[in-house]
């Protein structure tokens, strides 16, 4: 998380802010396709760094890539400008129309921090089009390119995928909502979560701090957001171990099969994640990946936040999990993901997020 934070700060003293961004046309085109303007000759020199940074697999368990690359030409870069993820690629020093384009579009003072290594990212958000972020990636020389691709590649995606995130929570937040249980779970558990219809209440107890909510659409998935907590806790319990065994503790109560002969645990052996993360201000132990019946019958991903809030003395867990054997599962993980985003400690006299 700190890497992603200090290119986000090294960023913003470069972001050119889009004017009149109300007065755009949307963006086109699928929000997991990255439209790669970059010389042929360069793209051959660098194919592994990029595909090392935007296509890189993720399992679910099925190997899935947030991003799909599709390469053009500079020349076909007006054709392509309303295009919702671009990123532009080349070396300031090159004697190709990369280079021509690059010294151009970068200012000299820019330029000078690229030639000393101290800046090689630009993004700009809504540049062309609304709900469009286009990247410049740019070294001195093509190496400077491929060393800083190679040592920042994740954060180059996750620059992406922020944008796509910030999308689809706007416009999860536009889409019709269960305002009953939203207001059941702000009146009786004291936080707060956008729940779009088609979600119900699977299960709810107040004797473990603990709300299950599901949906089953598409047909043949499965999804389930989990809430818990902990009064009079203690931030001291923001640790790995306490993640882990708070997930299989509540999952063998709540994940159960139908005839209580199976029930969920985690996949400790395949592609397990922890992370220190920012939500929503809070310092966060974040955990990824994949859950399993204990007797292997199914399984899929999942995405946890471990957090204390101050105001509430709460330690809360939230969880999100799918089940889609036919289905690609990246976007279903994502809206779960996204959904938890909108999770909010309340103050008895607020009712839902906003």
């Amino acid at each position: 998380m700190r890497a992603h934070l200090s290119l986000f700060v090294i960023a913003s003293l470069v972001l050119l802010s889009a004017c009149d961004i109300d007065g755009k046309n949307e963006a086109i085109g699928d929000n997991d396709v990255i439209t790669l303007i970059c010389d042929s000759s360069d793209y051959d020199a660098l194919q592994e760094v990029i595909e090392n940074a935007f296509t890189k697999p993720f399992f679910t368990p099925q190997p899935e890539v947030w991003f799909r690359i599709v390469r053009h030409d500079l020349g076909d870069l007006l054709d392509v400008k309303k295009d919702r993820n671009i990123v532009i690629i080349g070396a300031l020093d090159a004697g190709n129309s990369m280079g021509d384009y690059m010294r151009s579009a970068l200012d000299a003072d820019v330029q000078a921090l690229v030639r000393k290594g101290e800046q090689h990212v630009f993004v700009q958000r809504d540049l062309w089009y609304r709900g469009q972020t286009v990247m410049h990636i740019a070294g001195a020389t093509l190496d400077d390119v491929r060393n800083y691709m190679t040592s920042h590649g994740p954060e180059l995606e996750y620059f992406l995928k922020s944008a796509w995130d910030e999308r689809e929570r706007k416009r999860l937040l536009r889409m019709p909502r269960e305002e009953d249980i939203e207001q059941r779970l702000a009146e009786k558990h004291g936080f707060g979560m956008c729940v779009i219809k088609d979600w119900f209440v699977g299960k709810d107890s107040s004797a473990i701090g603990a709300v299950l909510l599901r949906r089953q659409s598409p047909a043949e998935t499965e999804r389930w957001v989990l809430v818990h907590y902990v009064d009079n806790a203690s931030p001291e319990m923001l640790t790995n171990d306490v993640a882990y065994a708070t997930r299989n503790r509540l999952s063998e109560i709540l994940y159960r099969t139908y005839d209580d002969s199976s029930w969920v645990v985690i996949d400790s052996v395949n592609y397990l994640q922890f992370d220190e993360v920012n939500f929503q201000d809070r310092f966060a132990i974040r955990m990824k990946g994949l859950w399993r019946m204990n007797d292997y019958s199914m399984g899929g991903p999942f995405v946890s936040y471990l957090f204390y809030d101050e105001q509430q003395r709460r330690l809360y867990f939230i969880d999100g999990s799918a089940f889609a054997p036919k289905y690609e599962k990246k976007k279903l993980i994502q809206d779960l993901d996204v959904m938890l985003s909108t999770f909010k400690a309340l103050p008895r006299n607020e009712k839902t997020p906003s």
